[in-house]
């Protein structure tokens, strides 16, 4: 992902999607890792300059870095709403303070991409690049949820953290159209559709090999023989090639910067393969029964994973309503 002048490949989005969707079949919390790594230094490559604080080849190479925008309070940053995290001028440089929540692979992080409001007497907002052992920063384990348990996604306290005056990497006044968060957003929509449909293979792959071996004796075959379980293995075939075709096509609209379609398909790509991954699973439990929810067994582990696509930005209804509004000219 780094740039080639940082000695990366500067892979396109095609390229990480497809590192993405296979990682996520293996292990879907490391390819969660990973797409915010992913997408964050799409954005920082897309700056007019590199940020100065990873200049240095030894700062980037295989330390990960992850963007902390959520807020217990505000809730999802793709809602609006100034961020409570207030960065304060000093003599040295900047000083930090507030509480930030979903730090996604805290443990493992090295960078933290943290966006805050200054206390100029127009608000402002700002983004700075911090260590992620810098003085002043806590971590507390708030994180608790059905599925993805081992990103460690939890909040995040900043106290007074010292920051230096080239950290600072994007500032803008509140209120205008934002232009920092463009290339994450994409990246993130793009990455995500491919760590669900990842999911939803693995899934589906247990639940084939269950219905293959598994021979009740009063059918005197295995359960793969069945019609019912066939059209419903055929349905999530379906909608895995139908994830595939849009993957590939959205990749596509990014390398071509065509904001047309790349508008109209990430939308596709939210409700279709993020959001439609645990009706998938949901549907493969259906039929695999007490199999199924087994903690031994990968359905259950996906089906849970794929309940947390649901909860990613942006949301459905968010999505359902600008379309609505669209649609009928208010």
């Amino acid at each position: 992902m780094l740039p080639r002048s940082q000695g990366g490949a500067e892979c396109d989005l095609a390229t990480a999607q497809a590192l993405i969707g296979t990682i996520a079949q293996a292990d879907p919390v490391v390819a969660l890792v990973l797409v915010n790594h992913y997408m964050v230094h799409a954005e920082l490559r897309s700056l007019p300059s590199y940020p100065v604080p990873l200049l240095d080849r030894g700062a980037t190479a295989g330390k990960l870095i992850n963007a902390l925008l959520a807020e217990p309070d505000q809730g999802s940053a793709s809602r609006g709403g100034l961020p409570g995290t207030v960065a304060r001028k000093t003599d040295q440089g900047w000083s930090l303070t507030g509480r930030k929540a979903y730090a996604t692979g805290i443990p493992a992080l090295s960078w933290l991409l943290v966006q805050a409001r200054t206390n100029a007497p127009e608000a402002e907002i700002a983004f700075f690049l911090i260590p992620q052992r810098a003085s002043g920063i806590a971590v507390l384990s708030t994180w608790d949820h059905v599925g993805m348990r081992a990103s460690a996604s939890q909040e995040v306290t900043l106290t007074d953290v010292s920051v230096p005056d080239d950290h600072l990497i994007f500032k803008e006044k509140a209120g205008e159209p934002s232009t920092f968060g463009k290339v994450l957003a994409v990246w993130n929509q793009g990455l995500l559709g491919a760590l669900y449909d990842g999911i939803v293979r693995t899934a589906v792959g247990w639940t084939e090999k269950f219905l293959q071996e598994r021979k009740p004796s009063n059918l005197g075959a295995s359960l793969a023989t069945l019609p019912a379980m066939q059209n419903v293995i055929g349905e999530i075939h379906i909608a895995l090639d139908l994830n595939q075709t849009l993957l590939r096509s959205f990749a596509e609209a990014v390398a071509l910067k065509d904001q047309n379609r790349i508008q109209k398909e990430a939308v596709l790509i939210k409700i279709q393969t993020v959001d439609g991954a645990a009706g998938l699973t949901q549907s493969l439990l259906a039929i695999a029964g007490n199999a199924g929810l087994s903690a031994r067994n990968d359905l259950e582990r996906c089906h849970r994973d794929a309940l947390c696509g649901r909860i990613h930005a942006p949301h459905a209804e968010l999505l359902r309503s600008k379309a609505g509004r669209q649609a009928l000219g208010v």
